[in-house]
């Protein structure tokens, strides 16, 4: 049950390190549009849950404790969305991640921007953010792992680029193409902030299969 469909390409996020033998985080998270940003975090679990995300970030760059890549994806809107599902399959089978040790395994869950949308208006463009998740939702839906949403207010108020910047977790150009994978970034800063949070990571949990231990009759 714990497989991702095959028919879809690997894209290696090229995290830095394995990230060592104990339980790590993993998130991967997109900011969908006509230009897709994305991030993908690998967090040592331990110092996530005890210390909080602020220490995670601060080891960088150890990779045993946090590794992290971002950019984007462009072109036509179904190429995107194999894109995005290259790159969640890739980081499960090449990200450092063990996912057949039950409850022993490392976390891993897909963060998307809960688009709203606050303008009408005859641009097509404006609903590629919807129909990107849709598609990707379509690719993934047989994957083990959850797929949660989150607000771009959230995330920008919690990591403004300044904050960014601090953390050592700005990347690309400073022109606005660079901005879909700060944006991403964004997301995946506050995905595991809320995930240190062991209230709002026991729900999470439990959309893992893989950590559960298979009973027999």
């Amino acid at each position: 049950m714990n497989s991702l469909p095959r028919e879809v390409r690997v894209l290696n996020p090229s995290l830095r390190g394995v990230g060592g033998d104990r339980q790590k985080v993993f998130v991967v998270a997109f900011d969908p549009g006509v230009t897709t940003g994305w991030a993908v975090f690998r967090a040592d679990a331990e110092t996530l849950f005890s210390e909080g995300f602020t220490a995670v970030a601060r080891a960088n760059p150890d990779p045993e404790v946090f590794a992290w890549n971002a950019g984007y994806f462009s072109g036509p809107e179904p190429y995107q969305a194999e894109q995005m599902m290259a790159l969640t399959r890739g980081t499960w089978m090449h990200g450092g991640g063990v996912f057949d040790e039950y409850e022993e395994s490392d976390y891993f869950f897909v963060v998307l921007e809960r688009f709203k949308l606050l303008i009408m208006g005859d641009d097509e463009t404006l609903l590629s953010p919807v129909r990107l998740a849709a598609m990707y939702r379509a690719l993934s839906w047989r994957g083990p792992f959850p797929v949660v949403t989150q607000s771009t207010g959230d995330a920008f108020t919690v990591t403004t680029d300044e904050r960014l910047r601090k953390l050592n977790l700005w990347s690309g150009v400073t022109a606005k193409i660079g901005e879909h994978q700060r944006d991403a970034s964004k997301h995946a800063v506050l995905a595991l902030r809320k995930f240190a949070d062991p209230r709002w990571r026991a729900g999470v949990i439990s959309m893992m299969p893989w950590l559960k231990v298979e009973e027999t009759e």
